[in-house]
């Protein structure tokens, strides 16, 4: 631990202890700024004694409480600062100040107060309805403003403490303890390098980032989660929040609406609908609707409703209870994708694009069209689909479709199973459905068609694909 001298009381000066640079850093500008009102004579230091202590009204300068024992004082008047720290005396330095202190602060008339606390023991602060700046550089803190507006600026050190905000604007950065903080209602900044305990209220607009990680954050509506930590949090927001990035953590969307972006192996799951941008590896589960854009790796999605832009290796199993959209490529994407809806009780609808595609369908009456022309992702489709054998399936194309070769695994696991072009407005749509049997080639019991724009359909296990399965409009 370090020390900063601040001008006291008495030609005196007080020491504080400190706990990285950081506190250092605050410490000193408020040393700076006693020691610049010092310098002009605008100044007075008082010493606290325990119990009631009264500053008369100023008109200019500051006025400085300063406690350098344990116990309980009480403020009333115009301080503007308040210090807590040891006494240096003139035979040397002294012993850090390592009694609780308790400071009750609401009876100050001031517009704001500056407290700097150097307590290597615990401080506790009652704050009144001002605005302020509250740093406490060491041991454990209690910062209270319950039912108090003000706005605060809050800073405490690697203790375990407990800050409960005013209703203002508050920027909070608590260390790396296992910090409480609650807060009020207004606008709210925090920033967390310890095992936090996070709670906000409705009315609010809370912004935390979590920098510790293993912090539990329940918050109301409006939120902002930046999650920059390495290790998992647990993180409640309600309706019209956001969360972005994590790795590992446990994410939770209570109200109607929300977005989560950039996660790493996050479990997320919402009341109703979320939108989830570029996250990798990550279990969904959404009781509205899903919008899933540009995510990769293994993902499990759970929805009522959900569409899905794919992005390069992305491999996913779906479980919509409604229809599941999936659209395999979001511009200039052209790696491996992986859709398995089997176990889905709704319907999966897929486009394939460039690259190659796996898609799964389940028991419902599920549609995969293939070779979709994507914007900068415009290249051959190769896909293995397999259509499920419930409801019956469509397979098909679009006029103006990208070439590729094309695998459909169980054409004839269900009964009504149709291929379809559409969009090529033939004269004969009967003829057209000939001349296209006419490019088959029966290999292995396997049926091959020619498609135009160099296009090979494959359908496994039927040698003998009729003309009732293919529709050409």
């Amino acid at each position: 631990m370090g020390i900063v001298t601040v001008v006291g009381s008495s030609g005196l000066t007080v020491q504080v202890t400190i706990d990285g640079a950081r506190m250092e850093s605050l410490a000193s500008a408020y040393a700076k700024q006693i020691s610049n009102a010092a310098s002009t004579g605008s100044f007075g230091s008082i010493d606290l004694g325990r119990g009631s202590n009264t500053v008369s009204s100023l008109t200019t300068g500051t006025a400085q409480g300063v406690v350098t024992i344990g116990g309980s004082f009480a403020m009333s008047g115009d301080y503007t600062n308040l210090l807590i720290g040891s006494e240096n005396s003139a035979s040397g330095a002294v012993s850090p100040l390592g009694l609780p202190v308790t400071v009750n602060g609401s009876g100050i008339t001031s517009n704001s107060l500056s407290v700097l606390a150097g307590n290597t023991a615990s401080t506790s602060f009652y704050a009144g309805n001002y605005n302020g700046t509250f740093v406490s550089t060491a041991g454990n803190n209690l910062f209270d403003g319950t039912g108090r507006s003000g706005n605060w600026t809050i800073a405490t050190g690697a203790g375990d403490d407990t800050i409960i905000a005013a209703s203002g604007v508050n920027n909070i950065r608590a260390g790396e303890g296992r910090n409480l903080i609650t807060l009020g209602t207004g606008t709210n900044f925090v920033a967390s390098e310890g095992q936090d305990t996070i709670t906000g209220v409705e009315n609010a607009s809370d912004t935390v980032t979590l920098i510790g990680g293993d912090s539990s954050v329940t918050l109301k509506s409006n939120a902002l989660v930046v999650d920059t930590a390495l290790t998992g949090s647990a993180i409640s927001v309600g309706t019209n929040s956001s969360v972005f990035g994590g790795t590992g953590s446990t994410v939770t969307f209570t109200g109607e609406t929300g977005t989560i972006i950039g996660t790493v192996g996050d479990t997320i799951s919402a009341a109703g609908d979320l939108q989830v941008y570029h996250g990798t590896a990550q279990a969904i589960s959404v009781s509205g609707a899903l919008q899933f854009i540009s995510g990769t790796g293994d993902t499990s999605i759970n929805a009522g409703l959900g569409t899905i832009w794919g992005a390069n290796s992305l491999h996913a199993t779906v479980d919509t209870a409604g229809r599941a959209l999936f659209t395999a490529n979001q511009p200039n994407t052209t790696g491996d994708q992986y859709i398995d809806a089997s176990s889905s009780r709704g319907t999966l609808e897929a486009w394939t694009g460039a690259g190659n595609n796996t898609l799964i369908g389940g028991s419902g009456a599920d549609q995969f069209v293939f070779g979709t022309q994507f914007e900068n992702a415009n290249g051959n489709s190769y896909a293995t689909v397999t259509g499920g054998n419930g409801a019956a399936n469509r397979f098909g194309v679009l006029a103006g479709h990208n070439g590729g070769d094309i695998t459909i695994t169980d054409f004839g696991s269900a009964a009504g199973n149709m291929f379809f072009m559409y969009n090529y407005k033939p004269a004969d749509a009967d003829q057209a459905v000939k001349n296209l049997l006419d490019t088959a080639t029966v290999s292995g019991g396997n049926t091959t068609l020619q498609l135009d724009n160099n296009m090979k359909v494959t359908f496994l296990g039927v040698g003998d694909l009729k003309a009732s399965s293919i529709t050409i409009s």
